[in-house]
């Protein structure tokens, strides 16, 4: 199977997964919505970062640097286990011990019992890197996609249930565990692998070395990924942190699932590509045409529909959500782009500056997060919005000079999707705020047209995006080879 079609393939699973996971997370979102207040999101979006950071500490990046090896050896895969249940045990601990403090800094007693519940998500996870790790990197998708499925659909309906009984933010939090453990169980049933080593000093080693900047990396990256979260959290309350985390929702149902399929199917697939920078060059770009085709489009229709479709799927209560989500996508559209260019850096085995980066971008969080500030909320996501720009044109500076794939070239690849958009947005805002309707009908009515506006202008200006898609479809799907675009 070439390169294209193995990743056509991992991507054909990877993407049925995504969307099963964001399709159950959105529908048993929209149903808890309804159920429970925006005060109990915002209590739970308040400890992510608590838990983010514990589980980065956990894999410590030995997840990445297993998908990298060509072989997986038992020392490699035993020691990466033990590692792992060491860490989970100890930061487990500290999460315990820390409870209390973490309601107190934001003035939550409930915080205490839901950090030490929530917390166990971290013992229940870490077990399953060596299982998770081997299915991607044999790019054994098609298991990894009934997995993620299941879990999430098993935990939504057991939370639905949960808030139709009464318990409030608990049913956010049982959700939260029970996924984790579906996910567990399934992995170690599908591949019940043991640990034949304890901790081989070289395998540790040789993975530490490139797995510790990734760890840095990711440590720094989920404690400013979640900055705004606890900003919001600490200096506003726990219902604005709800619209925040609301808004946020929605934005990434759209961006993080094509991101994490990106992500999942290009890295361990263009690792094998053996340093050949025309290749990875090549693929890349291929790669941002194709995501960028579904992604602008999205993210410009969702900021314009805010208002309908909030008010159709979960209700009034949750109107001031609306101009969180419209400048969350502005910032929302650009995320694969930070996500592919980053990953150049990873296959071509450069993590040492994939730290660099983390730290550099994590200066210019602080300085968007010190200025948003004095702007109230709104100023503040304005101010996120501009440190992605920023943070987008540091990222493709380095893919520069690994696979030259410069900023310009870059723009010039997407600046044909983004006018592609112009009709569609043109039409949707059109009807979006002068067609005096229902938020039904109008929300039904706009997306309708996006789709249809879109598709139309793609095809008869013949994307070269839309090409590429066609292209690799037609591996699977004979068929389409009748159709020319």
């Amino acid at each position: 199977m070439s390169l294209g079609q193995k990743t056509l393939s991992g991507f054909i699973w990877t993407f049925i997964s995504t969307i099963g996971k964001k399709s159950s997370a959105l529908i048993v979102g929209i149903v808890l919505a309804r159920l429970l207040t925006p005060e109990a999101f915002g209590l739970v979006a308040m400890l992510y970062i608590f838990f983010e950071i514990s589980q980065s500490f956990v894999n410590s990046g030995f997840s990445q640097a297993l998908i990298r090896e060509k072989e997986l050896s038992e020392e490699d895969k035993s020691t990466t286990f033990f590692v792992n249940v060491i860490f989970s045990i100890l930061f487990y601990t500290v999460l315990w011990i820390v409870a209390p403090y973490i309601a107190e800094f934001y003035e939550q007693p409930i915080l205490t019992d839901l950090t030490r519940f929530m917390g166990l998500n971290i013992l229940i996870q870490a077990p399953t890197i060596v299982q998770s790790a081997t299915f991607t990197q044999q790019l054994r998708f098609k298991e990894l996609s009934f997995i993620n499925i299941a879990a999430d659909v098993g935990s939504g309906i057991v939370a639905v249930l949960l808030a139709f009984a009464g318990f409030g933010v608990w049913a956010l939090a049982v959700k939260y565990i029970l996924s984790t453990f579906i996910s567990t169980a399934a992995l170690w049933l599908l591949n019940p692998w043991k640990p034949t080593f304890f901790l081989v000093k070289e395998s540790f080693t040789r993975l530490f070395g490139f797995g510790s900047k990734l760890l840095a990396t990711g440590l720094l990256n989920n404690a400013f990924g979640n900055i705004y979260k606890i900003v919001i959290g600490k200096v506003f309350s726990a219902s604005i942190l709800g619209f925040y985390t609301q808004g946020q929702m929605f934005v990434q149902n759209i961006t993080q699932g094509a991101i994490g399929t990106l992500e999942s199917v290009t890295y361990p697939i263009l690792s094998k590509t053996n340093g050949d920078s025309e290749r990875l060059k090549q693929a890349y770009r291929k790669i941002i045409l194709a995501s960028s085709y579904v992604i602008f489009p999205s993210t410009i229709g969702l900021a314009l529909v805010a208002e309908p479709m909030i008010l159709t799927l979960v209700g009034e209560q949750w109107l001031p959500t609306v101009p969180f989500l419209q400048i969350l996508c502005v910032s929302g559209a650009l995320y694969h782009l930070h996500s592919i260019n980053l990953n150049v850096l990873k296959v071509v085995g450069r993590s040492d500056l994939f730290l660099k980066l983390a730290v550099i971008k994590k200066i210019n969080i602080s300085i968007a997060v010190i200025i948003g500030l004095q702007f109230g909320i709104l100023g503040l996501l304005v101010a996120k919005v501009i440190s992605s720009y920023v943070a987008l044109y540091i990222n493709m500076y380095y893919t520069k000079r690994f696979i030259d794939y410069s900023f310009g070239e870059q723009l010039k690849d997407l600046l044909p999707v983004i006018v592609h958009a112009i009709p569609m947005a043109l039409g949707v805002g059109m009807l979006t705020y002068y067609l005096d309707i229902t938020h039904y009908y109008k929300l039904f009515l706009s997306i309708l047209s996006g789709v249809i506006l879109y598709l139309s202008t793609t095809l008869y200006l013949k994307s070269e995006s839309l090409v590429y898609i066609k292209n690799l479809l037609e591996v699977r799907m004979p068929i389409l080879k009748k159709y020319s675009i």
